[in-house]
């Protein structure tokens, strides 16, 4: 049975990526700084930053999928430098040890925030304009693994993931946010666009959680996937952040924009269906339907 080790076990995308690599067959291995809240039958966690690790202990390893990375983007902001050497240092250091020890793939997660104001939809070869740190060290990383697979030799990928939500998500998310407000009777806050947008608040394209995990997973097992090609993990629908709120229920405010916040996300997924054999299933407002009426009984 061949091994993955997904860094980051015990954040909000891991446990389903986990739980899909089990279907699928292989055995998991997921390493944090953390315990997991959500622990996975026949899952084995080790409590360790992953730059620990030796070389021998990466030596049995088919496949990684690296999900750690400090994700906060205001927290990036106003520490670019520890975040910088941390996001950055981690990754490479995560390569080195993957090719010493002849690991068959590196599976990098990505975000599509890198884009900033390029036009819709965006696609992979456009120039990338990340607006904060967090975003420059997704994008540098990203060329981190594609440069390992010419140097090196070592297969890799990158995913660019919009926007993830589903169950388990971080507190810190939007999504997070609005049904902790529907819960506690308090209006959801929505943030307002410029007065040159048709929409009043912003567009997104929602990805679901289950469906990004077998995206990772069909990187893993795709053999287009791997001199650090870089595919987009969205559904290419975008959806109003008010129909999300409307959706969820309750009274709305208004805020106005950050100014690390684009207007609109959309995914051109024409790459990405030709490379992977993957294609999303759910559809947000669907999903979140179900999600409020199942927490309010």
């Amino acid at each position: 049975m061949q091994k993955v080790l997904v860094t980051g076990s015990s954040g909000f995308i891991a446990p389903h990526v986990i739980e899909s690599c089990i279907k699928n067959n292989f055995e998991v291995i997921g390493v944090d700084l953390k315990d997991p809240e959500i622990k996975i039958n026949s899952c084995k966690y080790i409590k360790n930053d992953i730059r620990n690790l030796t070389v021998k202990e990466f030596e049995d390893i088919d496949f990684i999928i690296h999900l750690a990375f400090i994700t906060n983007i205001p927290y990036s902001i106003n520490n670019p430098i520890e975040t910088s050497n941390d996001n950055i240092q981690m990754t490479v250091d995560l390569l080195d040890k993957a090719t010493k020890a002849k690991c068959k793939k590196v599976i990098f997660s990505s975000t599509a925030s890198l884009y900033g104001n390029n036009s819709l939809p965006w696609k992979e070869n456009m120039i990338a304009n990340p607006p904060e740190p967090y975003c420059w060290q997704k994008y540098s990383c990203e060329m981190l693994c594609k440069m390992w697979s010419e140097r090196y030799s070592l297969p890799t990928c990158t995913l660019r993931l919009f926007q993830v939500y589903g169950e388990n998500q971080r507190k810190d998310t939007a999504l997070s946010k609005f049904i902790k407000s529907k819960k506690e009777k308090r209006p959801i806050t929505l943030t307002e666009t410029t007065a040159q947008s048709s929409f009043r608040t912003g567009r997104r394209d929602f990805i679901y959680v289950k469906d990004v995990a077998d995206a990772f997973v069909a990187a893993v097992k795709s053999s287009k996937a791997i001199k650090g090609e870089v595919l987009n993990v969205g559904t290419g629908v975008m959806t109003t952040m008010e129909d999300i709120a409307l959706t969820i229920g309750g009274e709305i405010t208004f805020i106005p924009k950050r100014n690390f916040e684009v207007e609109a996300h959309q995914a051109d997924m024409t790459k990405t269906f030709s490379t992977l054999e993957w294609k999303p299933k759910v559809e947000v407002l669907s999903w979140l339907k179900n999600f409020v009426d199942g927490v309010e009984k």
